[in-house]
């Protein structure tokens, strides 16, 4: 360790998990997700993925897709590593709950980069602190600032950080490129970049 000047000697470096071979499904298949796709592949990861009919030709180096239509249970049994990456609305609120997360490998981790309620909390807890799942990664929460008293602090196997995107120099730029790029678009009558529909709103 750096602190000690030691050349090796981490605790529980032998007890780490490697990626190659294992099995991620990406439920989401928008920026995010395409994403994490490739960052699986990358890694030799088997990668499953989940999304709109679309999304499948979107979405190079899939191994399995399953549509929306179709359900999330088969990807759910299969994974090893679950990310979330979709969008939260009406339909997807709350879809991760107890019933899901006892599809899921007792051996399995459940990473959320989508939105809160994307997640029934109080069942990811109770199946965190019963081994249902072997751990959480969370970038996200139901009530965000996250309350001091939530139950979800004291989950174990969870590492948690507060919804932040890293600031970049060009982020703005590139927002800006986007609306440029959209009103361009809507003198043309061409389809807009990031475009809703109706299925996306989210009224809860």
């Amino acid at each position: 360790m750096k602190d000690r000047h030691a050349w090796r000697g981490i605790p529980g470096y032998e007890d780490r998990r490697g990626l190659y071979g294992k099995t991620l499904g990406v439920i989401g298949l928008g920026h995010t997700g395409r994403e994490i796709v490739a960052l699986g592949r990358a890694m030799g990861m088997r990668v499953l993925g989940y999304g709109r009919g679309d999304a499948q030709a979107a979405t190079p180096g899939l191994d399995q897709f399953y549509d929306a239509g179709a359900g999330i249970d088969e990807l759910l049994r299969e994974s090893d590593f679950v990310m979330l990456a979709i969008r939260l609305t009406n339909v997807t609120h709350h879809m991760m709950g107890e019933r899901e997360l006892g599809l899921m490998k007792p051996t399995s981790y459940l990473i959320n980069l989508a939105r809160g309620a994307v997640v029934d909390e109080a069942a990811l807890v109770a199946a965190l602190h019963a081994g249902t799942i072997a751990g959480a990664g969370l970038d996200v929460f139901e009530q965000e600032p996250l309350p001091a008293d939530a139950a979800i602090w004291d989950a174990p196997n969870t590492i948690m950080t507060h919804h932040v995107t890293a600031e970049v120099p060009d982020l703005k730029a590139r927002s800006l490129d986007i609306i440029e790029e959209n009103a361009r678009r809507y003198r043309s009558g061409e389809p807009l970049l990031n475009q809703m529909v109706a299925g996306d709103l989210y009224t809860h």
